[in-house]
């Protein structure tokens, strides 16, 4: 299957075939609303497709393109697996014709939507076009910042020594945003009280090395392991971290996972489907799956280690 190819999928049902199904309808079935399968937590569908362009968007993350970026978001893997996962899928047939792209929509939002060009795709290289910008990184000080941190039951210490203060805004828009900011592979994983996304080009989990540590502990996001930094204010993990910034990524913690120097490796990760099938994976997967240990019995009744630290405190 080549590139062309590949495009003339239907992503709605690339999507069915994934177990995944609209959940509204508009404009008379052209655009698909789906609760966001790159992104955990997407309570209200907040990803769009496009069924005439054959494209999608995610409007939580600012990202989006073509059924090759959405492969890629959900496989974590490169162009050429991304071609070889949709060639199994049996989806393409010859008799499917390329996506058309609508007079009435500017060439300006056409290069917005449609994430990677042809030549950018050939080469492998990220998506850039969607990402929303980096504009400034600095020391975490802004006062609304500090007071979402304290509604969320994370120290202000803690958080100073793995966070920044970033500054942020959507391609070609003049005004721009602030928020957490925690380093993600090329970009940042950021929060605030009204937003939850990646500011880069290519998220990637984030390890925080300990050379002597035999225990590695991996966190499913970043508020999870400060909650766990804040439950007793230890001055360093017991062991390793890795944070997988999200489930969707857990392919790219099997090499951490495998490292024979750790004997012990604890999995906290969310109390919901999705953590449960990350969890489930990373058992099925790992080269050694006794060494695992899955520690979510531990904060049972509770979503996440967030929510089970904000529950011991009220």
């Amino acid at each position: 299957m080549n590139i062309a190819q590949a495009k003339c999928i239907p992503l709605a049902a690339y999507l069915e075939r994934q177990g995944l199904n609209p959940q509204k309808s508009r404009m008379g079935g052209r655009e698909l609303w789906y609760h966001s399968p790159i992104r955990d937590g997407d309570k209200n569908p907040s990803f769009k497709v496009d069924t005439v362009k054959n494209l999608w968007f995610d409007h939580g993350a600012a990202t989006g393109g073509t059924i090759l970026d959405l492969v890629r978001e959900l496989c974590s893997c490169d162009v050429r697996d991304a071609l070889a996962h949709l060639d199994k899928t049996g989806l393409y047939s010859p008799a499917l014709s390329a996506p058309t792209t609508s007079a009435g929509i500017s060439r300006g939002a056409t290069r917005r939507y449609d994430a990677v060009s042809e030549n950018q795709i050939s080469a492998g290289e990220k998506e850039k076009s969607t990402a929303l910008e980096l504009v400034d990184c600095k020391p975490l000080e802004h006062p609304a910042l500090l007071q979402y941190l304290t509604k969320r039951g994370i120290d202000h210490d803690i958080a100073r020594q793995h966070l920044s203060q970033i500054d942020f805004k959507a391609p070609q828009n003049a005004w721009s945003y602030f928020a957490l900011g925690y380093p993600a592979g090329e970009g940042f994983e950021a929060r605030n009280a009204l937003f939850k996304g990646f500011i880069g080009t290519g998220k990637a989990v984030t390890f925080h090395d300990k050379p002597e540590a035999t225990r590695l502990q991996v966190f499913e996001g970043f508020m999870d392991f400060l909650s766990y930094l804040s439950k007793d204010k230890p001055s360093q993990p017991v062991g390793a971290v890795l944070v997988l910034n999200s489930t969707n990524l857990w392919r790219r913690a099997l090499p951490y996972i495998n490292d024979l120097r750790f004997e012990e490796v604890r999995l906290y990760l969310d109390n919901d489907d999705a953590g449960a099938a990350a969890s489930r994976k990373l058992f099925e997967n790992a080269q050694d799956a006794a060494k695992l240990v899955d520690m979510r019995s531990y904060y049972a009744g509770f979503e996440d280690l967030n929510a089970w630290l904000l529950g011991r405190k009220s």
